[in-house]
């Protein structure tokens, strides 16, 4: 598959992502999704799968849950999230929630709410953040525990990114694009990856959010420049590559929560942390962009969980 045609067929796939998270909970079929993407529902179906490597109706139910997850969140009733996510009984959403998050919808809206209102029960001591390159968390967590807030000093960071432009459920899309773009699987040393996201009143959802990758020094930045302005120099004309940035991320003071749970929760977790947690914390929030550290490796089984560290960035007054 041609590059420009790859990036065409995620755009529509992109369209489509959208169309079910505006209506998670509406009859979505084959058809009239691969109507969206302007394609037949065969062809739609097979470079669905190749490229999100999922079938839409997994997407279909993941988005649906993803929902569900912020609506417990806010304290909605069990029942009703269920109902509105298309499930005929409570016990029906039970299991297809705990199958998704690892927990069931009773026990997340527990730790959600301990997030919320025991700011300082949740807190851990000081400590200074680990380093990210080379640093795994994979099956040291206890998934049923109530969760806590770390305050931790970070390093400054040197990434190169990509800025992702549609929704947030398309974000590994961007991500597999940087990857590839940048040849990671041949350079152990861009490996670690991070999300950045900072407000930007201006665009919709009010953040705009960046995919990258840590180079983890000076020299492999130097290489991996070196390396993406050869490609571009090389690159045709009408299929320029991604434009890929260098960026340092400013160290300093941050409130850090691992998340065990697949990526969807990342977004009613932040908005646990941002609207509940911090608040009731007695630090103030800094300007500096939220960041999202994955832990696990981007080729990890089925059997391991997501673990990511989602990072606040605090001060003191």
């Amino acid at each position: 598959m041609k590059p420009s045609t790859e990036r065409d067929y995620r755009r529509r796939i992109a369209r489509v992502v959208e169309a079910i998270l505006l209506e998670p909970g509406a009859r979505h079929t084959l058809d009239s999704l691969a109507a969206i993407a302007h394609m037949s529902p065969y062809h739609f179906h097979r470079i669905y799968r190749a490229l999100m490597g999922e079938s839409v109706v997994d997407t279909v139910k993941r988005l649906r849950l993803a929902e569900a997850a912020q609506r417990l969140t806010d304290a909605a009733q069990v029942t009703a999230v269920a109902h509105d996510a298309g499930y005929d009984s409570p016990q029906a959403f039970a299991r297809a929630f705990r199958d998704f998050t690892g927990v069931s919808p009773s026990e997340f809206r527990t730790r959600q709410r301990h997030l919320v209102a025991n700011p300082a029960a949740s807190v851990g001591r000081r400590r200074q953040a680990r380093a990210c390159a080379g640093q795994r968390g994979d099956g040291d967590d206890n998934t049923s525990a109530l969760p806590s807030v770390e305050i931790a000093e970070l390093a400054p960071l040197d990434v190169l990114c990509l800025r992702h432009d549609g929704p947030v459920a398309t974000i590994g899309q961007t991500f597999h694009t940087l990857m590839t773009t940048l040849r990671c699987d041949e350079h152990p040393s861009l490996q670690e990856r991070v999300g950045i996201c900072a407000r930007d009143a201006s665009l919709a959802g009010g953040f705009r959010y960046h995919a990258g990758i840590v180079a983890g020094s000076p020299s492999a930045m130097d290489d991996a420049m070196e390396r993406l302005a050869q490609t571009t120099q090389g690159a045709c004309v009408a299929e320029p590559p991604p434009r890929v940035e260098p960026l340092r991320l400013e160290g300093g003071l941050y409130a850090v929560h691992r998340l065990v749970g697949p990526y969807a929760l990342i977004s009613p977790t932040f908005r646990a942390l941002y609207s509940g947690w911090l608040p009731r914390s007695g630090y103030r929030r800094d300007q500096r962009p939220g960041l999202e550290l994955y832990r696990s490796s981007p080729d990890r089984g089925a059997l391991h969980p997501c673990i990511t560290d989602l990072l606040i960035p605090i001060r003191e007054d």
